[in-house]
């Protein structure tokens, strides 16, 4: 489940996929990724599909441009320390945007037993102007079409909330994983008159099943 677009007031259900990397190794550096270390930094992929905005099927947006799909990439650092993981992920766009985004959040990391995993922690999300004026801004012709007044967003802080997830193992290799996540937009992507006209409050979550395989490109 997630908002029909950033800053609707309304929801879509779309099947998509989950991807995490467990582990990484490196020839020469060695460890650089482990899902279940007790202490240290980590790096790993960041990915993120944006799905496209179609103006015609949202009745407060006609008059607005379309928004092609996008395809963010990335890397992702983060340092486990105790029950506690700081991390930072920073993406470029490619498709219906060219911008960077980055996010952040602290995890409290719990294991209630030996097949079960919590996680619960704030966030946040930052953009560059390129982002904010392709999904939040209005040129002059699209306020003349739509009625909504004229808006250039700059970059910044897009919006801050929480996130909650859990994952149940269910054989070594398969499990049942879900995640939830509010946030609430801020700074320049609440003054849009698109999110005016939507909400600020922004609610995803994300049921289903996972399956771990290896794939082995380096000798040890």
């Amino acid at each position: 489940m997630r908002p029909a677009y950033e800053g609707a007031k309304g929801y879509e259900f779309n099947p998509t996929g989950f991807f995490t990397l467990h582990y990484l190794w490196l020839p020469g550096i060695g460890d650089v990724k482990k899902e279940r270390a007790a202490e240290g930094f980590s790096i790993g992929p960041s990915f993120r599909y944006v799905y496209k905005r179609d103006s015609d099927d949202q009745p407060e947006l006609r008059g607005l441009g379309n928004i092609d799909a996008a395809y963010e990439l990335g890397g992702r650092i983060a340092y486990q320390w105790s029950l506690f993981r700081p991390w930072l992920a920073v993406r470029y766009g490619f498709g219906g945007h060219s911008g960077m985004v980055a996010e952040t959040g602290l995890d409290l990391r719990f294991r209630p037993s030996a097949v079960t995993e919590f996680a619960i922690g704030p966030r946040a999300s930052f953009a560059t102007s390129e982002y904010m004026r392709t999904y939040f801004g209005v040129t002059p012709a699209e306020s003349a079409r739509s009625g909504l007044g004229a808006y250039s967003p700059g970059g910044g802080i897009k919006g801050a909330g929480l996130e909650v997830s859990g994952r149940y193992e269910l054989t070594e290799q398969w499990a049942l994983v879900g995640l939830a996540y509010y946030e609430r937009l801020i700074g320049d992507a609440a003054a849009s008159p698109i999110v005016k006209a939507g909400d600020e409050n922004q609610l995803t979550a994300k049921l289903g099943l996972s399956y771990k395989f290896r794939l082995k490109l380096f000798d040890d």
